[in-house]
Formats: C-alpha cells, structure tokens, sequence
C-alpha cells in the first residue's frame, strides 16, 4: 500500500526493486487492493505496479508459487474520502476491474475489504461466492471481519478445505490488540490470519521501539530490531498468522525476511503479549 501513496508514486523504479527483492528472498505473499492508490481517478495504481513487477522479475524465483492477494469493496471518493459499497454490481465491477489490472483471468485470493454497513452481511457473503462460482476467484478471504463474521462467512462460503474462507485479514499490532477472538478461531480453524499494519502504520513503524520499550530490549537481546521482534512476535502467536509489512525500499524486505528467523524465549513472548505504551 504505501508504494501508492501521493508521496510515493514517482519513485516507481524503486518500488518494482522492492517487490524484486521480495521474490529473490523468497517472499510469496504479496498483498494489494484497487484502492491502494493516489487517488479516486487512478483506481487499481497498486494492482498495476504488482502486475508490473512480475512481468518484469527474470531472478530465480518461481513465480508459480507467489500468490497475489487483492481486494474490494471499499470505494474512494472524489474529494479523497472512503467509502463502502459491497452490492452485487459494485463488487462485480471491482473484481472485474481487478482482474484487468492485475492482467489475471484469475484472482487467487480475492478479500473482501470491509463490511459495508447499509447491507446484510450474509448477502455480502453470497455476492462473493458468485464471484467464486463465475470462476473470476479462487479463494475468499475477509478483512476486518469479526468472529461472528467469520462465522456467517464459513457457513456460506464454506472454509479453507473447500477454497472458501482461506484468511482473514484484520488490524493488530503492538498498538492495536483488539479482536483476539477472531485470531483464535482462525487457529482452531487453520484460517490465515494476516495482521495490517503490524507495525502500527505506516506513520508509526519506525518508532516501535521507542513507543514500546520492551520491544526494543528484546531486540537488544536476540540482535534484532524492535520492528523484526514485532514481526517475530506475530508470527509466534500462532501458526495461521502471516503479518503483512509495507515496504518501499528493497532493505526493508531484507528486515522483514530476517523477522521469520527471529527466535523469541516463551518467557520473551509473554514480556511482549503484556506491553504497554512507554
């Protein structure tokens, strides 16, 4: 997402170094949505860039394994607002408008971005097992979805071992640690679980250790960073979980893959599971 921001989007060159450097480091996740873009008028920006990327990869990776995992049914506003629209037209719409930009017939795991409040969630569900069913998705995924949610999804759905309800994708970190219960039934059910912003945004990452002392002490002792043993901490909680960094310079992939070897004592997890703001 942040290789679209405003800021961001002139230093494409960069940025496509940066997803280079994912897939030489065995990365095989990469997370986009239509609306990760500068503004209302460049819709699908991110999805083009990710598509851009591995057009262009000739490293040793195989692209066959990388799934690219997009989303809709937030809409953005002219005047630079958000907004929610998941009715069967307007979620067909973006999905197809996906598929183009992303350049696929094909989206592996299509997420539904976030419920949108002036429709019954079940009939969001059923919009996106049409989805499923005209063949333009292989697998479903929520965000922002609670555990009642997950549970309303599954049963229309289906879950991971019908290509149903594969993950769930919603906000958690050292400053954000609601919603717990859904993470737990996601384990129970070997749903993916994908914390956002896992290092409190974009705005936030850089002061993890500061903000979070222990977070930065732990790093001190397993020579890490506080954002690796944020990561790594993640990652311990529970097999499902696949924390989703941002990156716009190849280095911070470098730090994010150096996160999955990060071995935290379970006297250290339970340091950080009980932090707090400094």
């Amino acid at each position: 997402m942040p290789m679209s921001f405003p800021t961001k989007v002139d230093q494409r060159e960069q940025s496509i170094a940066t997803l280079h450097r994912a897939l030489d480091l065995g990365v095989t996740l990469i997370d986009t949505a239509n609306i990760y873009a500068p503004s209302a008028a460049t819709i699908g920006h991110n999805e083009q860039l990710v598509a851009e990327a591995l057009r262009s990869y000739t490293g040793a990776a195989d692209l066959s394994a990388v799934l690219v995992a997009t989303k809709g049914g937030i809409t953005r506003e002219s005047g630079g607002g958000y907004g929610s629209d998941s009715s069967p037209d307007a979620l067909r719409a973006a999905c197809e408008k996906s598929l183009d930009c992303l350049g696929v017939s094909q989206i592996q795991l299509y997420q539904h971005h976030r419920p949108d409040p002036a429709l019954d969630y079940a009939d969001q569900m059923r919009t996106l097992l049409s989805l499923k069913e005209a063949g333009l998705v292989a697998r479903i995924g929520l965000s922002n979805a609670s555990k009642d949610m997950i549970g309303i999804a599954i049963d229309i759905l289906g879950g991971p071992q019908d290509n149903g309800v594969v993950s769930v994708q919603n906000q958690y970190s050292p400053k954000f640690r609601k919603g717990t219960s859904a993470l737990r039934l996601c384990s129970e059910l070997g749903i993916a679980y994908l914390p956002w912003s896992p290092l409190g945004g974009a705005s936030d990452a850089s002061e993890v250790g500061s903000k979070y002392r222990d977070f930065a002490e732990v790093g001190d002792e397993v020579g890490a960073t506080a954002q690796e043993v944020t990561l790594a901490w993640l990652l311990a909680m529970s097999p499902v979980v696949i924390p989703i960094p941002g990156a716009t310079r190849p280095a911070t992939v470098d730090s994010i893959v150096k996160s999955a070897t990060v071995e935290l004592s379970a006297a250290q997890q339970a340091r950080l599971d009980a932090t707090t703001p400094a």
